[in-house]
């Protein structure tokens, strides 16, 4: 199904603000890690860790609002950048590679994220009745956020092509004009896109939720 154009202008509207804070949970983490590090690289204490999941958390609250709607947008994204490019006789093959590079890797990210987020939604619905549910269901966030990592970043790192390819269709037909006020009210809305909270996915259970305790992930650059 088509993506409502309503919710499509939104999430593109919302993407600059969500890719630089990616970015720099990235550097922030670049940052202060060696710091945490002993000579031969290896954490000094649990703040390596504490900082780690913050890292974590901070990239995919960035990220996670764009994985409901983020096969019908890379869809329509698409079929533009095809759109875009059927000038046969003068092909700019530098923008092509480039731009399908991008439209790959943030295929692999959203599809990545989407499996991540509804394997930590199935294993949430297992134990809501268990006593213990809110430590346990903090630890599976911690999980989730480390094996979400590498896609929030690469969704980071690459969704400027989306609305690239858009404002490029755009002035290619016309479509830009006249449009202000909508996208005014798009940029209004993209608080609430960008927000912690993203729309409930569905999609079935994976077996990455069922892999035992939390990871650390150690990551140093």
């Amino acid at each position: 199904m088509p993506l409502d154009p309503t919710i499509r202008e939104s999430l593109l509207a919302a993407i600059p603000e969500a890719a630089e804070r990616g970015r720099k949970a990235l550097e922030d983490w670049d940052t202060v890690s060696d710091s945490l590090c002993d000579a031969h690289h290896e954490p000094l204490d649990e703040r390596y860790d504490a900082r780690q999941r913050q890292r974590d958390a901070e990239a995919w609250a960035a990220f996670e609002p764009f994985l409901d709607h983020g096969p019908e947008l890379l869809a329509h994204a698409e079929e533009d950048f095809r759109a875009l490019h059927q000038d046969y006789a003068n092909p700019d093959f530098e923008t092509i590679g480039r731009r399908r590079s991008q439209l790959t890797a943030l295929h692999q990210a959203i599809a990545g994220g989407r499996e991540e987020h509804a394997a930590w939604q199935y294993a949430d619905e297992m134990i809501f009745p268990d006593p213990q549910g809110a430590e346990l269901r903090r630890r599976m966030e911690i999980r989730r956020n480390a094996d979400g990592w590498h896609h929030a970043i690469a969704f980071a790192d690459n969704a400027d092509v989306l609305v690239e390819i858009d404002q490029a269709t755009r002035a290619r037909t016309g479509a830009g004009r006249g449009r202000t006020a909508q996208a005014e009210a798009a940029r209004a809305r993209s608080t609430n896109a960008a927000s912690p909270t993203a729309s409930p996915i569905t999609p079935g259970p994976s077996t990455s939720a069922s892999s035992g305790p939390e990871r650390a992930a150690h990551q140093p650059r």
